[in-house]
């Protein structure tokens, strides 16, 4: 995997969480493992950052339009490196550690298409 992918997998993972407004002990497990299968550190010397995923899912958040942005960019950022196949792998486990709820159903249909689409 492209180290410049990884961080793009994080922020979206990190805003799929975002999605139901809580995060179960099932979707933290996975997103332990997700983050361990990046690269991630907690001493976040190098790898991905969740620091920075965190503030930037955060901010991007807070209305539907920097939301919308902020998927399209990542998802593009991805689907560029050639990474669409292991983030919509992990962003699936994640969100569907505990089950989908409608939220969580719809945001993953969107990354889907968006990761996937043609041209």
């Amino acid at each position: 995997m492209k180290y410049t992918s990884h961080q793009e997998i994080v922020d979206l993972l990190f805003l799929a969480l975002y999605q139901d407004d809580h995060l179960s002990v099932e979707e933290d497990s996975m997103l332990q493992k997700a983050l361990g299968a990046l690269g991630w550190e907690e001493s976040e010397k190098s790898g991905p950052s969740v620091v920075k995923a965190f503030e930037a899912v955060r901010k991007a958040n807070a209305c539907d339009e920097t939301k919308e942005t902020f998927l399209a960019e990542r998802t593009l950022k991805i689907k560029e490196a050639g990474e669409s196949a292991i983030a919509f792998e992990w962003l699936g486990k994640v969100l569907g550690s505990d089950g989908l709820d409608p939220a969580e159903a719809r945001f993953f249909e969107r990354a889907e298409k968006m990761l996937f689409a043609e041209g």
